[in-house]
Parts: C-alpha cells; sequence; structure tokens
C-alpha cells in the first residue's frame, strides 16, 4: 500500500502539473466529484475532495491490493509487470470505468483528444512502474523463498 500511496501521489502532483508541460488539465479530483454532485467539483470543495479520496483510495489500497495477486501471472522484470499493470488499469479503471460513469470522454478529451489520450496512458504506465519498483521488489524476493521453501 505503500507503493501504492507513494505512485498515487506522483501521479497526482503530475496531473496538476501538466498544463505547465504543454498538456491538457486532467483534474481527477474534480471528475470523480461528477457522480456526487452531479457536476464537476469545484477545486478545493467537498466534492473535491471526495474525488480525490476516491482517486486516492483506488490508487493506494485497491489497485496494489490486485496488483499483489496478480503478479505471479504477470512476465519480467518488477518494473516491467508494473508496466503491464499500468496499462491494464488504464484500460479499465481509465478507459472502461471511467467512460462507465460518463467521465471518459470529457472536455479536455475533445479539445485535446490525442494528447488526452497518451498523456493518460504515460500517467497510468508511470503509476506501474513506480508501484513494480516499489513492491515488486518485495514479491520477487518472497515468490524466490517461496520456491526455494517448496524445493527444501
Amino acid at each position: 500500500m505503500i507503493a501504492g500511496f507513494v505512485s498515487t501521489l506522483i501521479l497526482t502532483a503530475l496531473m496538476y502539473l501538466a498544463p505547465l508541460m504543454g498538456l491538457p488539465r486532467i483534474d481527477m479530483a474534480a471528475s470523480l466529484g461528477i457522480p456526487i454532485s452531479g457536476r464537476e467539483a469545484a477545486t478545493f470543495s467537498a466534492n473535491w475532495f471526495g474525488g480525490l479520496l476516491v482517486f486516492f483510495i483506488f490508487g493506494s489500497i485497491v489497485s496494489p491490493w490486485i496488483f499483489v495477486y496478480l503478479f505471479p501471472a504477470l512476465i519480467g522484470k518488477p518494473w516491467v509487470r508494473g508496466l503491464e499493470w499500468g496499462v491494464l488499469v488504464w484500460f479499465f479503471g481509465g478507459v472502461g470505468i471511467m467512460t462507465l460513469l460518463g467521465l471518459g470522454f470529457n472536455e479536455a478529451h475533445f479539445e485535446h483528444p490525442f494528447s488526452s489520450f497518451f498523456s493518460s496512458l504515460a500517467g497510468h504506465l508511470l503509476y506501474g512502474v513506480i508501484l513494480g519498483l516499489i513492491a515488486g521488489g518485495s514479491l520477487m524476493h518472497l515468490q524466490s523463498q517461496t520456491k526455494t521453501a517448496a524445493q527444501a
């Protein structure tokens, strides 16, 4: 969960810094406020903090918990497994669930369709790589210990 929190914290910082780098504004806290209030939540409002809380719960608890169980099914070094996880999270969460909630195609997507698509994917890939680097090493160590114990 520490790895998920760190990954989510870095992703959140990059989302709010995106306009400074010429990328479209991505405010997941405001967008996640839509199901709560019916419209995008104003920055620092109660709905905005509610959206931010939901974002951090999924990034810090739910996603890492699933990652731990799927880790053996992923292939490669820990950071590569994190990269694979980032693609899965982006596909199911960033595209699938957000679209079902009516959040997948907001104004930023219409104004900047390609940069929104790629910056969202890049953010999820970065999240996965950081998660894989931090948590993956421990998981690989546990896997090797389990194999060693089974052979003994």
